[in-house]
Order: C-alpha cells, then structure tokens, then sequence
C-alpha cells in the first residue's frame, strides 16, 4: 500500500477534546476541527514508528501501525484517548515524515537525501551529484579532516544521549540504571561520569518537583485537620443546644406557674436562637471546609498526571533523539569510510542496505530499483 506506515515513520499527531456543553453536537469533515475542541497539548507531538511496528503514546499504550493507511491509525487510536479524557475526541495526523535514504561511496555528495514514492538508486545517485573518482585531491584531505572532526562531535553527542536516555528510561520504568556503551563503540569507559552527570541534572528536576507535590499534600493535610476541627464544633454546637432546649422547656413549665418572669423565658429563647444560629454557620464552615479539601485532593491528582505525563515525553524524545543521533553517526562514519577509500574500479555496483522487522538486509540492486525509506545504498 503506497501510503501505509513503515518504521521510522514520524507522525505528527494532534489531539483534540470536545466541550463538555457540546460534546454531542460537533460536526464537521475529516481532516479539519470543530470549532468545539480544543487540543490537549500534553499528547499533542511528533511520535516514531518503531523497529516492532508499533507508536508509544503517553498513558494510552502501543499501537501497531506499520502497514495501515493514516485513516485507520486515527481509528484505532480514537478509542483510547476517549477512554482516557471521558469524552468525545477527535485525532488527527497532521503530517507523516518518512525516514530519509542514504548513498555512501565514490559520488560527489555522499550524504542522507529526501526520500520520493517511487525514488530508485538512479535517483538516489542523481541527488548526490553522479559518480566522481576516488583520487584524493588536497580540498578532499581538509574535507576529511572537517569529517573526522565531525564524526568526533557526532560520537560526544551520541554518547551524551545515550546517558540521558538510561536515565530517563530508568525513572520512567522505575529501575535501576544499567550500564551503558554507545552503539558505534561498544562499553564507554566515561560511561559512568557521563551517567552520574545526567542523573544529577535530573535530580534537579526531580527535586523542584517533589517540593510541589510535597505543598500539594501538605495542603491536603491542612484541609483534612481544618474539617475535622470544624465537625467538631457542630458536634459541641449540637449537645449546647439540646441543653439550652431542656432548659427553655423547664423555663416555660415555670412561666406558667408564674414562678420566673418574662425576662427569664426571654433569655433562654434568646440563648437557644444564639446556638442555633452559631450552629447554622459552623455546618456552613464545614461545606467550604470539605470543598477546599476536594480541591487540594485534585491539585494532588493532577500534579501526579502532569508528573507522569513530563517523564513519558521526556524518556520519548531523548529516545527519538538517540535514534537520530545513531542513525547520524553511522551516515558520517560510512561518509568517512568512503572518503579514505582507496579502491578504484571502472564497474560500479550496488549494495542496498535495508533494514527490517528482522533484522537488517543487505541485497544487490540495479540503477532502477526502487528503494524504500531509509535505504543506505553503498556505491562500489
């Protein structure tokens, strides 16, 4: 299928909510928002096709995708997400970014190019330039020298990111950190340093966060302690006013013996009105009291989906930038190797190196196979 997903695909995907008031009346075409969503900007992003097939969304899970049309990876992914917020939702991808193509070997700009439907090795060799002969010129030693340098920089970066994805993966996960080593160079001797130094930046966020969360149940606790005083006040305002009522009962009993005068049936009246109004307030005190304990507690809730939503993005893009930084590092690694190549043949061949759900395929082509996103295409 010419537009169904591949791996390494990256999907820009929005997400969008309806109004509560209007959630059942919204109407519109497919591919546009009602006027009555509003995106959640949490899940909103770009997200990566990938090895096993599969997309990983924040809180909603894995979704196989590889294969499908961009209308059925919106159907299967709608139902979650409306599990998720409760209401009626509306997913869109916005745009689909497939990986780029890669041509190493003796043409003029080895490099990574835009991949086409329908793009062949021809085109591929076309966008680098043509063939060019493998004699080392004086410009092509300083642009070996810039290379190395480049694949020196590229290898910090990748080794960089490798320490901040272990990091976030494990606070993610919430398991120990393993050792690491980059892909291109096996174990890292500054492994650790390069961890310890990632972890300790972490810490940083770690800690601003807790101390939030810590104001948030502490709140939690004032509320609790201020509603409990407060039922307590009702309960002493309740055994106050059943003595006041016995009183003024005895009081009236007396009145019509004429044994006390008006102004003693007056002041029990008048002191039995008095705690019945305190009482009045004091359950009017405890509503507002158990409303600002239900506030705190959301404040509560909320701050843990916030928390876990920022380390699923977090972990999710140090992820993509480690695959992208890898994928860089190879591609100036192999432009490197073909710069100092010394092998020179009049036959040029072809190799394409693709990989799959299996593992990585290396096949001879000819100039007019057709090459699949992020084909590496060694020139011979």
């Amino acid at each position: 299928m010419r537009d169904a997903l591949r791996s390494g695909d990256k999907l820009n995907l929005a997400f969008y909510e309806s109004l509560a008031s209007v959630e059942d009346r919204w109407t519109g075409s497919r591919g546009t928002v009602p006027w009555n969503f509003y995106q959640r900007p949490e899940l909103t992003g770009e997200y990566v096709v990938a090895a096993d097939g599969t997309i990983s969304l924040p809180l909603l899970g894995r979704f196989p995708v590889r294969g499908l049309p961009p209308a059925d990876v919106e159907a299967i992914i709608l139902p979650s997400y409306e599990s998720l917020v409760g209401r009626k939702g509306f997913v869109n991808i916005v745009r689909i970014e497939h990986q780029p193509i890669y041509i190493t070997g003796p043409v003029r700009n080895p490099g990574s190019f835009q991949y086409v439907d329908g793009m062949t090795v021809l085109h591929a060799v076309a966008q680098a330039g043509g063939m060019t002969a493998k004699t080392i010129e004086p410009w092509q030693s300083v642009e070996i020298t810039r290379q190395i340098e480049r694949l020196k920089a590229g290898l910090a970066d990748l080794k960089r990111l490798a320490s901040r994805t272990e990091v976030l993966r494990a606070k993610r996960d919430s398991v120990q950190i393993a050792s690491i080593g980059t892909p291109v160079l096996g174990p890292d001797p500054d492994a650790q340093q390069l961890l310890d130094d990632e972890t300790w930046q972490r810490q940083l966020v770690t800690t601003s966060k807790d101390a939030q969360s810590s104001a948030y149940a502490k709140s939690v606790t004032d509320a609790q302690a201020d509603l409990d005083l407060r039922q307590a006040r009702v309960g002493n305002y309740d055994a106050t006013i059943r003595v006041r009522q016995d009183r003024l009962a005895s009081i009236e009993n007396l009145a019509k013996n004429k044994l006390v005068t008006s102004i003693e049936l007056t002041r029990a009246q008048s002191e039995l009105t008095e705690s019945e109004d305190r009482k009045q307030q004091a359950v009017i005190d405890v509503e507002s009291a158990k409303q600002r304990l239900a506030a705190a507690k959301q404040d509560v809730e909320r701050d843990r989906i916030e928390r876990k939503i920022e380390i699923e993005k977090s972990a999710a893009d140090a992820e993509r930038g480690l695959s992208t930084a890898l994928k860089t590092t190879e591609s100036d690694l192999e432009i490197f190797r073909s710069m100092v190549s010394s092998e020179d043949t009049t036959d040029v061949e072809f190799e394409i190196v693709r990989p799959g759900p299996n593992g990585v395929i290396v096949e001879p082509a000819t100039e007019e196979t057709v090459l699949q996103p992020g084909d590496l295409i060694k020139v011979h």
